[in-house]
């Protein structure tokens, strides 16, 4: 005997599931694609901008070469301004002051820090004041080879005072 089919409602295939799932899935492999061909035009364009770059490069002019004697310039003096203000400066007032008495009128200190010389002037009334101020002055620990350069009587005025320029070297540091 045949079977009975007793399915009075008949099952409609649901194609449209099926479809909505098919259209879903090429919008996501255009989007693939698409993603795709745009990250290629970016690497292209990466690549071309560093080959410009690499030719701009080539083609200037280097100015290194040419500003390299300035900047050492600027250096050399920038060194030289270091120098001057590094000194013992403290060091310098104290022997000088050290090596004072009231015989002697200091009359100009000029230091020169790159050499390490201090150039003295001063008068005294007596020759012997001269001499004793100068062998003070070799005893200080931040001054040494005292050198006499030049000295002369002053017939102009009526005491006669003697004026006297020596030279020191600066020892820094002591």
């Amino acid at each position: 005997m045949r079977a009975i089919d007793l399915d009075y409602v008949k099952t409609r295939h649901h194609y449209g599931r099926g479809l909505l799932l098919l259209l879903v899935l090429a919008a996501l492999l255009l989007q693939g694609g698409y993603y795709a061909a745009l990250q290629q035009q970016v690497a292209s364009q990466q690549q071309m901008v560093a080959r410009n770059e690499m030719a701009l490069q080539r083609l200037q002019p280097r100015a290194t070469a040419a500003v390299a004697p300035a900047l050492q310039r600027e250096i050399a003096r920038a060194n030289e301004v270091w120098a001057r203000l590094n000194q013992s400066w403290p060091q310098l007032f104290d022997a000088l002051e050290a090596a004072r008495n009231n015989e002697v009128a200091l009359l100009e200190v000029e230091p020169d820090s790159l050499r390490q010389t201090v150039r003295i002037t001063a008068e005294v009334k007596r020759r012997p004041a001269m001499l004793a101020y100068i062998e003070r002055l070799g005893q200080q620990p931040a001054l040494g080879d005292i050198t006499l350069l030049e000295h002369h009587v002053n017939q102009q005025d009526k005491e006669l005072p003697i004026r006297f320029s020596l030279s020191a070297q600066w020892r820094a540091g002591s």
